[in-house]
């Protein structure tokens, strides 16, 4: 390789499987010694697996957290899964400092949590089916076939229907069952009271999950609940009108997916930093069945309850590496 590679054009490249060993060995090397093509990779990885999600471009079994290596060892392959070179970079990072001691100032600005308004999170409100299709404005749920239940207790939950297609396309993949909510952050933006070179703005999404036994649960070994959080520029009709191929376009993505079995219940978060620009989120929980078809597939017993979105502004610490 040399001094001009495009290294942008070869992350793609190598995403969608392409690269030749030669170039995945150069691109594995470039992102071990060079920080903004790590940057650019890992960005890259997490939106190319988003949108791998939407388009039925279905992930082989979890991969667990590899163990570091070398960095004679830790070479990328052509057929190597992307999430599984992302993890991999991340160990690499923190082992990369063995030797090494990290000081900062002890008596630096605290960090400021304060909740976001989601419609409806915890759903009391609510009563009956939820509308269906993709959102396109603020303020409501929307997605597949879900509905708003009361339990004994008085309490209401979201409980996942069947899988469908968001977008109503007859001949789409229909394997989860997605709702969302399109969050306004023009306000959280203009709160922000510390200059944005000595902070960073984050938004966690967090949701509770139950699954319940349902009879169809033995055709559905690879279910699995999920949060996700998407940042855009955008406006809301204009990524309705082009999703999920808007998906690259987003400014950045937070996704947690686990897997539940009858009975069992979690609690479940992600996030994803805020940059500059982007004034509006796009929520998501879900239940996924992880497998492809177009015909939608019963749930049953899967619920959600207490969805919150917390913005959490932290400051940029002043850090320097000593021997």
């Amino acid at each position: 390789m040399t001094d001009s590679t495009d290294w942008q054009d070869l992350i793609q490249k190598h995403l969608d499987g392409l690269t030749s060993e030669e170039e995945a060995a150069a691109l594995s090397d470039q992102i071990v010694s060079d920080g903004a093509v790590r940057s650019d990779y890992l960005r890259a990885a997490r939106l190319h697996g988003a949108l791998g999600d939407e388009m039925l471009d279905l992930a082989p079994e979890p991969i667990p957290f590899p163990q570091a290596e070398s960095k004679k060892e830790s070479r990328i392959h052509s057929t190597a899964w992307p999430r599984q070179l992302a993890a991999a970079i991340v160990t690499g990072a923190f082992v990369g400092l063995t030797g090494f001691g990290v000081a900062w100032a002890m008596h630096s600005p605290k960090s400021q949590a304060s909740f976001v308004p989601v419609a409806d999170g915890d759903f009391e409100s609510l009563s009956g089916p939820v509308q269906s299709g993709f959102p396109n404005q603020f303020g409501y749920w929307s997605g597949n076939p879900a509905e708003v239940v009361e339990e004994a207790d008085g309490n209401r939950v979201l409980r996942f229907l069947e899988t469908g297609n968001v977008m109503g396309r007859p001949n789409g993949g229909a394997t989860n069952c997605s709702v969302f909510q399109w969050v306004d952050l023009t306000s959280l933006q203009q709160k922000r009271n510390i200059d944005q070179s000595e902070s960073q703005l984050t938004l966690e999404l967090s949701a509770r999950f139950r699954r319940e036994a349902a009879p169809n649960d033995a055709d559905l070994p690879k279910l699995e609940a999920s949060v996700r959080i998407f940042l855009f520029e955008e406006e809301p009709e204009f990524v309705r009108s082009t999703w999920p191929d808007v998906l690259r376009e987003a400014d950045a993505l937070g996704k947690k997916a686990i897997r539940l079995t009858p009975g069992d219940d979690a609690t479940i978060s992600t996030s994803c930093r805020i940059n500059t620009d982007a004034s509006m989120a796009l929520i998501a929980v879900a239940a996924n069945t992880r497998e492809g078809g177009t015909t939608p597939i019963p749930l049953g017993g899967y619920y959600v309850d207490d969805v919150q979105l917390t913005a959490i502004q932290q400051p940029v610490l002043p850090v320097r590496f000593v021997k």
